[in-house]
Formats: structure tokens, C-alpha cells, sequence
């Protein structure tokens, strides 16, 4: 957690533009690489040679190195959360980037549409560590279904906007207090999700939630699907440890409010 707090006194928000908006979704969809990989291959197959030097000149962008300046990629041979600069002459393909930890905190504050497998692939960043990847498995997330990754999606919302919106000095020092804020206020939102999940997957809003549908057979396949996505819930022991945790969080806030009941019943 100490690494995680030291690197949100980093976070700085940022304008984007749509056409790096553009170079962005490239890089979550890995499209521009997959594009890039169709176009080689169509021309060793037609016997073209390739000018290296220029189609690196023509595939590099300013969209990029801007991005790159503001620290929200960098490229791929450097730690997914180090704070990269870019030098001036430096040409670098988008391609070849890949979303830092501001990167990130940048996709789930402004709702860019991603899919599991992206979780995934950057799950040893501090970022998606802290929050994600300390209550789930990686199997839990790759077979996420739509439901549940819907929740995950608005948690991942709600705590980036929350680390955006510290506004906190990049040079000044965090009190003891303000640390412990910050760490009681992710919590709070796991503890929500952890709930917000339990809620889901009960059995009665697992049938429930699909009344709508006409189709017996759509109905039966959905429940199917949820049924499965809350077994593989149950064999995840970080889950479980979160799920622990709100229940002792539930149980405690519980017990205090009938406390008081009992204390007002008794004037």
C-alpha cells in the first residue's frame, strides 16, 4: 500500500485528444500491432521489401509522444509503472507502448471500454494490484461474465475518480492522517464491490434479474452462465477473504445499530 499512496501523489490529470484518445484504444485492443503484423505479412507474401526507417518515421505519431510527455504511456521495455520521459528525437511506434499506472487510473476514471483480458495483461501493476487483483484471481476476472465484469468496470470508476480528484502536491509529504484516509477510503469502495457482488449472486436475483426475458431457453442459459460465475467465485480464496471482510464490517455495523435501538428503547 505504501508504494500504491506514493504513486498517487504522482497523478496528475490530463486533457486528451480525441486522436489520442485513438492512439489509446489502439493500444488497449492491440489493433494497430495486429494491423501492423496483417500489413508485413501481406508484403513478404507479394515479395515488397520494407524501408524500416521510413515506415518507423511514418507509423510514429506527435498523438504518441504527447502521451508519452504526460506519462501516460511509455514504452514497452520499461516497468509497466515507471515514470517515463521522452526524449525529444526519440521515435518511438505506438505499437510499441504500452498504459503506465496514471495510464490506467486515466482508462478507468474516463470509461474507456476494455475487456477482461486486458485486466489481465497488466495485473502486476501497482494500480490494478491494489485494487483488483488483491480481492480476485486472474481465472476470476478471464471468466468474468457480463454482470459481474459491470461491477468491476464502475468500481475501477469510482476509485480512479476518487485518486484524480486527491489533487495532492506532488512534492508535499502525506501526513500520517491523510494516509490513513486514503487507505480507509479504498477499502470502503472494496468493501462495496465485495457486497455489491454478494448481492448478485444470490440465487433469488441470479433468477430474478432475467423476468424480463421472454425466452425460457435465454433465461435458463444466463442463470447457467451466472451459476457458474459464482462457483468460480467461491474457489477464489481472495475473494473469499474479501467476502469475510464484509461480512465481520456488516456484522460489526449491524450489532452497533440495534445497540442503539436498545439504548433508545430503554429512555
Amino acid at each position: 500500500m505504501n508504494e500504491f499512496i506514493t504513486l498517487i501523489q504522482r497523478i496528475r490529470h490530463f486533457p486528451i485528444s480525441d486522436s489520442e484518445k485513438k492512439i489509446l484504444y489502439n493500444i488497449i485492443n492491440n489493433r494497430q500491432r495486429d494491423s501492423n503484423n496483417k500489413i508485413t505479412k501481406l508484403k513478404n507474401f507479394f515479395g515488397f521489401t520494407i524501408n524500416k526507417k521510413v515506415e518507423n518515421l511514418s507509423t510514429t505519431s506527435f498523438e504518441t509522444n504527447s502521451l508519452m510527455e504526460k506519462g501516460i504511456i511509455e514504452p514497452n521495455n520499461t516497468p509497466i509503472d515507471s515514470n517515463s520521459k521522452v526524449v525529444s528525437n526519440q521515435q518511438v511506434t505506438n505499437e510499441k507502448c504500452k498504459l503506465t499506472s496514471l495510464g490506467l487510473i486515466h482508462i478507468f476514471s474516463n470509461k474507456y471500454t476494455y475487456s477482461p483480458d486486458f485486466l489481465i495483461k497488466y495485473n502486476d501493476d501497482i494500480v490494478l494490484h491494489e485494487l483488483l487483483f488483491k480481492h480476485f484471481q486472474s481465472n476470476t476476472i478471464k471468466t468474468a461474465t457480463a454482470k459481474f465484469f459491470n461491477i468491476i468496470t464502475d468500481y475501477l470508476t469510482t476509485s480512479s475518480n476518487y485518486i484524480i480528484n486527491l489533487s495532492l502536491g506532488q512534492d508535499k509529504p502525506l501526513t500520517a492522517d491523510m494516509k490513513e484516509e486514503i487507505e480507509h477510503k479504498i477499502k470502503i469502495y472494496s468493501l462495496i464491490l465485495g457486497f455489491k457482488i454478494t448481492v448478485l449472486f444470490n440465487d433469488y436475483n441470479i433468477i430474478s434479474s432475467n423476468i424480463g426475458t421472454n425466452n425460457e431457453k435465454v433465461i435458463f442459459a444466463i442463470h447457467q452462465v451466472e451459476t457458474l460465475m459464482k462457483k468460480n467465485l467461491s474457489k477464489d480464496p481472495k475473494f473469499l477473504n474479501l467476502l469475510s471482510t464484509v461480512s465481520s464490517e456488516f456484522n460489526s455495523g449491524y450489532n452497533d445499530f440495534i445497540s442503539f435501538i436498545g439504548q433508545d428503547n430503554k429512555h
